[in-house]
């Protein structure tokens, strides 16, 4: 039997912990703290999967119960909070924050995001350890190249991505030689995505990227930095504390944003050529399959036309007998019906030629599109 995932939840309010008490039980080992007091002496022996934290409440706010929690341990932290302003999701970004809720509390959210949270964490442990064992062989590789060096190699790199995907995945791996917990935000013509050299972004990092993607090339708060650009945004999750180091990394990201954001840019064309192509390609072949049917029917309607002009002409010279004229009269009749005839087949003829003209126009924009 599969153990129950460890939930630890802290409020102040006795309702709030049993209404979110009552809604996780069924599926979770649920523990119901009133204080962050009591949150951090009793947490190590509880040793929870997700922590649910309350923002306002006495003595110790959920941001300073956040804050210690980071030194202690790793455990998602998803705020539960009345209020849901840029600036308090902000703060708790700033304080540890994987999610955020704004009460009340809807069950359904609250499960899923859970159930969304635990995955996450799966799949990090998953790709830590993968990490481990291919850091050290990738980073010696790479270990004679300095930073200016990864700048260029990705400069160099980022014209063989092929889609937005590998765009991102040129960025983050650059990011990673420099040592950064980075995330990315791609918002092209014909897509958008979220990418992070952890697996995933958070949902909080996912807003807090939409969120500040206006404010300016370089957004600074605690010891982040969110990097903007028309189509992609990169969120630094913890810039480093050395100055010098510092600075050098908010020299290289501007460019190389600058880089990716035309790179998208050209994307973007290539992307709306093929489709512009395919377009072209499809309308000829209609076209020309539209063509075909015409030049077969002009076809059968000149035989048929030609019948009739030859059987009305026939009928018109047998029943001029019976009309009493005179020679000249049937003469001038009969060159009236030739002269009329003769001017039917010629149209019908120019038809024949223009259909013919066009069926070249159409081979030619065939080689064109090939």
């Amino acid at each position: 039997m599969t153990e129950k995932k460890r939930i630890l939840v802290v409020d102040d309010e006795e309702l709030n912990l049993s209404l979110i008490t009552g809604i996780l039980e069924d599926d979770y080992e649920v523990t119901a703290l009133t204080s962050g007091e009591q949150c951090l002496e009793q947490f190590l022996s509880i040793d929870p999967d997700i922590v649910l934290l309350d923002v306002e409440m006495p003595v110790m706010d959920g941001l300073q119960v956040s804050r210690e929690l980071q030194i202690i341990a790793q455990s998602p932290i998803v705020f539960v909070s009345a209020k849901g302003s840029l600036e308090e999701r902000l703060a708790g970004y700033a304080a540890g924050g994987y999610d955020y809720i704004v009460k009340p509390v809807d069950g359904y959210e609250l499960l899923a995001k859970i159930k969304l949270i635990l995955e996450h964490q799966a799949e990090k442990k998953a790709l830590e350890q993968t990490a481990q064992e291919t850091t050290s062989a990738f980073m010696n590789a790479l270990s004679f190249s300095s930073e200016f060096g990864y700048v260029v190699d990705f400069a160099l790199e980022i014209y063989n991505a092929k889609s937005y995907s590998q765009v991102a995945e040129t960025m983050l791996r650059t990011l990673g030689l420099f040592n950064v917990d980075a995330s990315v935000y791609l918002r092209a013509e014909y897509g958008e995505g979220f990418y992070s050299n952890r697996g995933q972004c958070s949902p909080m990092e996912q807003e807090i990227l939409i969120l500040l993607k206006d404010r300016g090339r370089i957004y600074d708060f605690e010891q982040r930095s969110q990097f903007n650009e028309k189509r992609v945004s990169v969120l630094i999750n913890k810039m480093p504390e050395d100055p010098e180091e510092y600075g050098r990394l908010k020299d290289h990201l501007p460019f190389m944003l600058r880089l990716t954001d035309g790179y998208l840019k050209n994307l973007d064309i290539g992307f709306q050529l093929a489709k512009q192509e395919k377009l072209l390609r499809e309308t000829v072949q209609e076209v020309s399959e539209q063509f075909v049917v015409i030049e077969r029917e002009l076809k059968v309607n000149h035989s048929v036309f030609e019948a009739a002009m030859f059987d009305m002409t026939k009928d018109m010279e047998k029943s001029l007998q019976f009309l009493a004229l005179t020679e000249e009269q049937e003469e001038q009749l009969n060159e009236i019906i030739h002269s009329h005839t003769e001017r039917a087949f010629g149209a019908i003829d120019k038809t024949s030629m223009i259909t013919k003209a066009f069926n070249i126009i159409i081979t030619k924009l065939q080689k064109f599109v090939h």
